[in-house]
């Protein structure tokens, strides 16, 4: 018993000890004496290409709000009539509280003003592929913030607050308040493909010509996307507001499957001519063609006559290509289809994938009807517009088959990738004639055929259109999508342009037009 109470005497005294020569009591002191006050948090930056912050490009001002008389006085003129009876409660509490202010002439003992940006813009570039934040800005819940949720929280900035506060927490009218800037001026971020200027080209040509709908523009060389838009968009500051609308705006129809159509009689042409097909390949055309017993007939039962692969592509004649793929084993046209990135998901970001489409099984095509369908996009096969992309990308690229990029990096100062995402290496999947005669056939079709409507004023181009049919009806009509996809410029192109309007109707009215705004807006800013 002694021992024991000798040893817990002893280490009574040593902890006594301790106590008094440590700065633990005084540490604790300082916390119970102060009352942190979060004004504002920030997250790190997104870039595009050219290091464009597309994100915390304008700013608000809050008030951080000792309650206090003159702070009463000096704000309630300032806020909204039917705001008061909420800033009346928060201005007769004890705690100080942050407010957003518009009038940035208030100078009063107890407020002090902070600019803080805000994260979104007005007029958001590529809000599907930024995406938004969680509940209370509680980390990324899609797109980008999501997937670089990590890396964004770590280059954000924290803006704080202190105040003095006696034993019972009131705070001391007559303290001062200290502001806490924690890595303010950080410039982290992600680094993006997208160049700001043609995204909001893409934004404006996609949202003046039609309600729902996709368009992308891609880097024939890289497959870096520099442009992805998705109508209609939703409010990134207000994310409730559009869960409630009916119009399906968080659906990013960029990346979305969708019935193909006639755009899809590229592939065919392609598969054709690497099997030794000439372009000069005749067909007579009737306006309808019969195919184990079942009729397919040509858009609007036109009837074409005697015609090759040129004219067949200029008017969009189905049976042409009905007629061809029978010629041809269609395992052949899903090698192709495959190794051009039609079918298969692409990851853009770490957990962010696109639709992956569809392609119809080899034991489907070997019914001669099921061929015929997939010959000219109609049945089962699905293709999202990036994917379509690709395609053009490699018909317009000598054959070379890119894979889409969306992220070129992280940089750490806002001026340089310490860290960048490979481009990867494009494959050679047809032959550099097949791709110049597809160039040559597609530039035929705007100058002379069903595109003329996507015509640039300068350069040239070259494209495809299609209304594609869906089986599905709205008040009594069938729905059909109207797609434009193509190259620009003609002579050595550089650009992938894909439009796809649903329900649009006509490949040649609605989808064209834009597919020419894009093209022309690019010129413009080249020329700049």
């Amino acid at each position: 018993m002694f021992c024991v109470i000798t040893l817990l005497m002893t280490l009574s005294i040593y902890r006594i000890y301790f106590i008094d020569m440590s700065d633990y009591l005084t540490a604790a002191a300082a916390v119970q004496s102060n009352y942190d006050l979060d004004v504002a948090r920030t997250r790190g930056t997104i870039y595009d290409r050219h290091f464009v912050p597309m994100v915390n490009n304008r700013y608000n001002y809050l008030a951080a709000v000792l309650p206090t008389p003159q702070a009463a006085t000096a704000l309630l003129n300032a806020v909204e009539e039917e705001d008061r009876p909420a800033f009346l409660e928060r201005i007769t509490a004890a705690k100080p509280f942050v407010m957003q202010v518009q009038d940035t002439n208030i100078y009063a003992h107890g407020v002090d003003l902070f600019r803080v940006p805000v994260r979104y813009d007005e007029v958001q570039a590529a809000p599907h592929v930024i995406g938004y934040m969680g509940g209370d800005a509680a980390g990324g819940a899609a797109g980008i913030e999501k997937a670089f949720d990590e890396l964004l929280t770590e280059q954000g900035g924290r803006l704080r607050a202190n105040y003095q506060v006696d034993a019972a927490g009131q705070v001391l009218q007559g303290g001062t308040v200290e502001v806490s800037r924690v890595n303010e001026e950080a410039a982290g971020g992600v680094v993006l493909s997208l160049d700001r200027d043609i995204q909001l080209l893409v934004q404006d040509a996609l949202s003046a010509g039609c309600d729902k709908g996709a368009a992308v523009v891609m880097e024939i060389a890289t497959g870096d996307i520099l442009g992805m838009a998705s109508i209609p968009v939703f409010d990134q500051n207000d994310i409730a507001a559009s869960l409630e609308r009916e119009d399906a705006p968080f659906i990013n129809r960029a990346v979305s499957g969708y019935n193909i159509g006639s755009v899809f009689k590229l592939v065919v042409a392609a598969t054709a001519l690497e099997n030794n097909v000439s372009r000069y390949h005749q067909h007579t055309c009737e306006g309808y063609i019969d195919v184990g017993g079942q009729i397919f007939r040509c858009n609007n039962h036109a009837v074409h006559g005697s015609i090759d692969m040129e004219r067949a592509l200029k008017v969009s004649c189905n049976t042409y290509f009905i007629s061809l793929a029978q010629e041809l084993d269609p395992q052949y046209i899903l090698a192709l289809c495959e190794h051009m990135g039609l079918g298969s998901a692409s990851e853009l970001a770490p957990g962010l994938y696109t639709q992956s489409g569809n392609l119809p099984a080899l034991s489907e095509l070997k019914n001669p009807a099921g061929l015929a369908n997939f010959s000219f996009g109609q049945g089962s096969s699905l293709a999202t517009p990036l994917q379509m992309a690709q395609v053009v990308s490699t018909l317009a690229g000598d054959g070379m088959a890119v894979s889409p990029r969306l992220v070129s990096g992280v940089t750490m100062d806002g001026h340089t990738l310490s860290k960048s995402r490979p481009i990867y290496a494009a494959n050679k999947i047809i032959s550099s004639r097949t791709a110049q005669t597809l160039r040559e056939l597609m530039i035929a079709v705007i100058e002379e055929g069903s595109g003329k409507p996507a015509g640039p004023a300068q350069g040239g181009a070259g494209g495809k259109t299609s209304s594609a049919q869906t089986g599905q009806m709205q008040d009594d009509k069938e729905i059909v999508h109207a797609w434009f996809a193509g190259f620009y410029p003609a002579g050595q192109p550089r650009y992938s342009i894909v439009v796809f309007c649903e329900g649009g109707e006509s490949g040649e009215k609605v989808a064209a037009p834009i597919f020419k705004q894009i093209a022309d807006g690019i010129c413009a800013l080249e020329d700049q």
